[in-house]
């Protein structure tokens, strides 16, 4: 076999490593073996090329006929003739892509395994491979080929909020190892013959300077896995998701745009579930998710960063509660959610949430608020977590007389660039309306006015608020979903310079039990709300539609006799209650958040003190009591065999344990007078010490049998005394650190797991001798 030849059989194992990076995307393994065979006709038409000795820069393009061929037997075998494509075959192709790309916008991982998004994942890995095998084999640059290789891994870990894994990352990096460690023995074998008859060089080389080399790359693959799980604020993306510090860090950021999936979710063919609640509330609101704040006509509306203090904004110490919400009319809410199938960085909650209680890194970001993390994804919540609310509701004369505006919110009202058309028709609408309220009561009714023509509509052709233009056309066409309808409302409240943003969250869901609701992918939404001092960000509804959607009363302007604060509307009758969803809460407002637990919470854990963290607790408990318990556990085996060897031995790591340092060339005796006078040891403690030196030189230099036994039970206590002289005359830090965290336990752990990852790999090798050997005399047999 040439070292080509190899080098492209390795290059295509290597992709086929990193291409497990894939599997968490898909429902099932049916994906895999088409994508190994598209990298299989790569491998293919790159070492007939090669045979062919077709030129460097043309050899890639006999791999795509082969490619062509496999994708049309696979996904359009009825459009070849004589097994070969056609150009109904590659129509069909086409096709199939498109399907692929419009799963890819409507499907969440994991996807089922449909024909497009097969096809998607087989062209893509071709690519990879088509790249690998040119910088590995034809451009001899193997290090490079490692950035593909990344780019496999990179990819999927977009698409995964919790990342890819480790696994994949150790299959990956173990094939881009194997190119690393191919082309080293190709390298070594130009210098000239062999020094060892019968040697080969290449990745399964069994000399000592292969081991050397399967040695490092293990341990430099081990340090990257391990590495980062183990030191705070080190966290790879690829390996367990989300950006930002680690714990003890002080701030977290992250960049999202939640609203690029609420198209798909809305047009799945069947909803699916994701969450379901409980709550006090009996006609509950919206569940927000966070918002979108920064807009401009050219590519709609984005958040900005969430940032927030890990230390400062957990939301297990609770919310702050803006002035505007405080001053407001409401009521206290206490709501139990528990996840069903949302995944991503923010939590789903009830406006305006004063504390969330959850396991693990949670923040709140106080100008979106939004609940998010960026070290953990919802998918991961396992218990139901409770949110205590300060449910505000508008009076609508309050709204119509509040007209200041903090500085802060400045920026959420500088009207954007718009069209003409877009800044004309708004003034049209808004005309005849005196205050901030009753223009956005205005724009309000503009859109949900049937007269208007406004109709709502998911069809895929409806531009996205992120399209050139999108407002104008929406205005015009007056045909879209919520996302259109809340963009525009939102935009042309900011031309009016009020301050303005959209909400992307879920209506309230449906009813599945007394005070218990339901949430599927039906009930995704998104909203304007325009912040008033009095009442904050307050939530209007311009999307006309029929089903799920509620219009709020104080969003309406009422006649002058009628300006009250409206009551809470009567709750949908309640259906069969859903044995899975949490416990309702008893129906009083306000109410404590405790209380929210229902039935379940009689008897449980306080909040604080959840299993997770008892168990958390116990295993660092384990952790730091380790060091001190091996150096119990070591002593007590040591001494199974009495004698000056045993007491020696637990002088020696005594001493080392408060930073005494030993001359190897001293004699016992000599040894024990340095250590009585550099450790200042009392009369009774050198007495002790030199006793047992003395015991260790007439048993290691006396002859057998010319000395009498040394007394075990003296030699314990001597060693015992040595030792609490040593730990008295000691720092208290040093002290302590003797009796909790000793060098001489952290030494022998180190050394023994040293030792017998020194074993492991040592039988690996042995085993990888063994198989090289097995294949060299297959080889010479059949040669």
């Amino acid at each position: 076999m040439t070292a080509a030849t190899r080098t492209t059989l390795l290059a295509a194992l290597a992709v086929v490593l990193a291409a497990s990076a894939l599997t968490p995307l898909f429902a099932d393994a049916s994906w895999v073996p088409p994508v190994v065979a598209g990298v299989g006709a790569v491998a293919g038409g790159m070492l007939l090329a090669r045979r062919l000795r077709v030129p460097l820069l043309l050899q890639p393009l006999l791999a795509v006929p082969l490619l062509t061929v496999l994708a049309g037997l696979l996904f359009a075998r009825d459009t070849l003739v004589l097994g070969l494509p056609t150009p109904e075959t590659v129509v069909r192709l086409g096709e199939v892509l498109g399907e692929g790309l419009l799963a890819v916008e409507t499907e969440r991982a994991p996807v089922p395994v449909v024909p497009g998004l097969v096809l998607l994942a087989l062209l893509g890995v071709a690519a990879a491979a088509l790249l690998v095998d040119a910088l590995a084999v034809t451009a001899r640059r193997p290090a490079l080929a490692g950035l593909p290789l990344l780019a496999m891994l990179a990819v999927p870990s977009g698409f995964l909020p919790g990342g890819v894994g480790w696994w994949p990352f150790v299959l990956g990096a173990t094939g881009w190892l194997l190119l690393l460690v191919d082309d080293a023995g190709t390298r070594v074998a130009r210098w000239g013959t062999a020094l060892r008859a019968g040697s080969r060089s290449g990745p399964l080389d069994d000399s000592s300077l292969g081991r050397t080399g399967r040695r490092v790359g293990v341990a430099a693959l081990g340090l990257a896995v391990v590495v980062p799980a183990l030191l705070p604020g080190m966290e790879a993306r690829l390996l367990t998701g989300g950006t930002g510090s680690g714990f003890g860090g002080s701030r977290t950021v992250t960049t999202y745009n939640p609203i690029t999936e609420l198209g798909g979710q809305l047009r799945l063919p069947e909803p699916q579930p994701l969450l379901v609640y409980a709550t006090n509330d009996p006609a509950p609101d919206y569940l927000r998710l966070t918002t979108l704040d920064r807009f401009d006509d050219a590519s709609g509306w984005r958040a900005s960063d969430l940032s927030a203090d890990v230390r400062r904004d957990a939301v297990s110490g609770g919310i702050p509660v803006p002035t505007a919400v405080r001053s407001a009319p409401g009521q206290e809410v206490a709501t139990r959610v528990r996840i069903q199938g949302l995944g991503g960085p923010w939590m789903p909650t009830p406006a305006v949430p004063t504390r969330v209680s959850v396991d693990g890194p949670w923040l709140w970001d106080r100008d979106s608020e939004t609940v998010f993390s960026t070290r953990v994804d919802l998918q991961e919540v396992d218990a139901p977590y409770e949110v205590s609310v300060r449910k505000v509701v508008p009076d609508p004369a309050r709204l119509r007389a509040a007209d200041a505006l903090p500085d802060d919110l400045a920026p959420f009202a500088e009207p954007p660039q718009v069209s003409p058309y877009v800044q004309q028709l708004t003034q049209e609408v808004v005309a005849g309306a005196e205050t901030p309220y009753d223009q956005v009561a205005a724009l309000q009714a503009f859109f949900r006015d049937a007269d208007n023509g406004f109709t709502y509509s998911e069809d895929a052709d409806v531009p996205s608020i992120d399209a050139p233009n999108a407002l104008e056309a929406f205005l015009r066409g007056r045909q879209g979903f919520c996302e259109q309808y809340a963009s525009a409302m939102a935009a042309m409240a900011r031309v009016l310079g009020l301050p303005a943003r959209v909400a992307v969250g879920f209506t309230p869901g449906s009813p599945i039990g007394e005070g218990q609701y339901q949430v599927t992918t039906n009930d995704a939404h998104a909203w304007p709300e325009v912040w008033f001092e009095e009442g904050g960000w307050v939530r209007f509804e311009p999307t006309p539609r029929a089903e799920q959607v509620t219009t709020p009363d104080y969003t309406v302007p009422p006649a002058p006799e009628q300006e009250e604060v409206p009551e809470p509307a009567a709750s949908s009758p309640a259906a069969t209650p859903d044995a899975t969803a949490p416990q309702p809460t008893a129906p009083a407002a306000p109410v404590d958040p405790e209380a929210a637990g229902g039935d379940d919470a009689a008897g449980a854990l306080p909040g604080w003190l959840s299993p997770r963290r008892l168990l958390g607790a116990a295993v660092l408990a384990i952790l730091l009591a380790g060091p001190a318990l091996v150096a119990a556990a070591r002593r007590r085996r040591r001494w199974r065999e009495p004698g000056p060897q045993a007491a020696w031995a637990q002088v020696v790591e005594d001493a080392g344990d408060v930073g005494h340092r030993w001359n190897p060339a001293d004699s016992p005796l000599a040894a024990a007078a340095r250590l009585v006078e550099a450790r200042g040891l009392g009369p009774d403690a050198s007495a002790a010490l030199t006793g047992i030196a003395a015991d260790l030189e007439r048993e290691r230099y006396a002859r057998p049998g010319s000395t009498p036994a040394a007394d075990a039970d003296r030699l314990r206590d001597a060693a015992a005394a040595v030792r609490a002289a040593l730990l008295a005359g000691a720092p208290a830090r040093t002290r302590w650190t003797a009796r909790l965290l000793p060098a001489s336990s952290l030494r022998w752990a180190a050394d023994a797991g040293g030792q017998r990852v020194a074993d492991v790999l040592d039988r690996v090798d042995g085993l990888v001798g063994a198989a090289t050997a097995r294949v060299r005399a297959l080889g010479r047999g059949t040669a």
